[in-house]
């Protein structure tokens, strides 16, 4: 009877050794190395580089990373200790930007453009400003815009930068209440795309490029839906959009390839869950008719106290700072993800200066930086990096596949569940251990562990566009899910 009893108590103490072991995780040039558990979902990030640099991959043992080009990604602790690198490259000596005002259709406009040296390009990427706002923001207005141009630098495209012709004039033209790109259909009546028409032009005849040379298009918001207009009736090779899920007009005709970037706390009036939603489903009717698209989703990052050091200036001690501030504020939570955003903690510090001196110290265009990484981190709607690689990747190959081999299968958003869009069951890929289901407001509406079986009953939940994580053989997949 005692060796009986002895058994079963031997197993549960080795399987409680088991669920308290940990391992380390040691990522070198960057940040999150530690002792975590099997089974533990781990942030990790590149150090910050400076801006004669961009990142470049990570290196080691990355079939644990979910994006191993990406500079902010994340693994599944796995039963054995691991090591990754941050590794980055330099742009070219000199590779900046270039200020000229030059003839658009009627008017004179202020272009900013990069050319590498050597002849004509590789190809040329075009990035459009939101709504409202400014060719600057890609040069030095908004931190995260001008770390993807120098990232585009990096692999020496040429990149182009010039403002809707509203902005140029200060005017709304059309009377609509905006400041933004124009959504008519045509090269005549669409005085920007007629814009756009003639700086190409210029630089085709200073024999720059050519009209051979491959040209993208890539807009935030406002931008985003211009630039796959442009693009559409430019004929150009590709069409990206961030925060934007794309216009009638160019969704039901083109045969554009076109990559939608969304993220899933978007607060714009003009977007939100029901735009997330939307450019999902436009997704996926260019897929139904056969069109070559990509859709991925920025989800919300913890906050780690070197992360401010991205702002130029911003040392060590003042991102710490920084990082205490949120903390002691209550903008953050046990996990350390934010709990407000970034016009709540705006509105913080005009109500309580004296509990922000590190952030007060900071120069303007510091703060302004500060507080868009914020925004970037809670994933609303603010252009970001984190998926700069899958960017650079569509502009040059579109859907033809990765750039190296070297990619996981399942990096990012790819698991497939079916039927989806569902409005009872789906099945999950086989071997799969536990599953949770997210809404667009990122709170857990279903999770459960699955024991051998692949069918999930999702029947309680409201109609909706869902992120689902499944965990197969150890490891973290994502997929979206449409109920119907």
């Amino acid at each position: 009877m005692k060796q009986l009893l002895f058994l079963p108590l031997c197993i549960l103490i080795a399987a409680s050794f088991a669920n308290a072991q940990t391992y380390q995780l040691t990522v070198q040039n960057g940040y999150g190395s530690g002792q975590y558990a099997a089974g533990d979902t781990v942030h990790i990030w590149s150090a910050e580089w400076p801006f004669s640099k961009t990142f470049s991959h990570w290196t080691g043992e990355i079939s644990f990373l979910q994006m191993p080009d990406e500079w902010l990604t994340w693994l599944v602790m796995p039963t054995q200790n691991v090591t990754v690198t941050a590794n980055t490259r330099d742009l070219l000596p000199g590779a900046d930007f270039t200020e000229e005002h030059l003839m658009g259709r009627d008017t004179i406009q202020q272009v900013f453009y990069y050319f590498p040296p050597g002849g004509p390009p590789k190809g040329v990427v075009w990035l459009f400003h939101g709504g409202g706002g400014e060719a600057e923001h890609w040069v030095n207005g908004n931190l995260e815009q001008r770390l993807f141009a120098n990232y585009l630098m990096a692999d020496t495209l040429a990149v182009v930068v010039m403002e809707c012709e509203e902005r140029t004039k200060n005017t709304d033209s059309d009377g609509d209440g905006y400041i933004r790109w124009q959504y008519t259909g045509d090269t005549v009546t669409n005085v920007d795309i007629a814009n756009v028409r003639a700086i190409r032009d210029t630089f085709i005849n200073r024999g720059w490029m050519t009209p051979a040379t491959p040209q993208a298009a890539e807009g935030f918001s406002n931008g985003g839906f211009f630039s796959t207009l442009v693009a559409s009736f430019l004929h150009w090779k590709v069409g990206l959009m961030h925060n934007a899920y794309g216009l009638p007009l160019v969704i039901e005709n083109t045969p554009l390839p076109i990559l939608f970037s969304m993220s899933i706390f978007d607060n714009s009036a003009d977007i939100g869950a029901a735009g997330n939603l939307e450019a999902y489903n436009n997704y996926q009717f260019l897929l139904d008719k056969g069109n070559c698209a990509q859709f991925y989703l920025q989800l919300s990052s913890p906050v780690y106290p070197q992360r401010f050091m991205r702002v130029p200036g911003v040392t060590a001690i003042k991102s710490l700072g920084l990082f205490n501030e949120l903390k002691n504020n209550g903008c953050l939570n046990a996990k350390n993800f934010l709990v407000v955003t970034a016009n709540v903690i705006a509105a913080m510090v005009i109500a309580n200066p004296q509990n922000w001196p590190v952030l007060l110290s900071l120069t303007n265009i510091q703060r302004s930086y500060v507080l868009e990484e914020v925004a970037v981190i809670g994933a609303i709607h603010r252009f970001s990096t984190d998926f700069n690689a899958k960017d650079l990747r569509f502009i040059k190959q579109a859907c033809a596949g990765p750039v190296s081999t070297s990619t996981p299968e399942n990096e990012g958003l790819v698991v497939n569940i079916f039927p989806n869009p569902t409005n009872h069951t789906v099945v999950l890929p086989e071997n799969s251990k536990a599953v949770r289901i997210y809404n667009l407001e990122g709170e857990i509406v279903l999770k459960k562990t699955m024991h051998g079986e692949t069918q999930l009953d999702v029947s309680t939940l409201p109609r909706g566009f869902y992120l689902v994580e499944i965990y197969v053989d150890g490891r973290m997949q994502v997929s979206k899910m449409i109920k119907t």
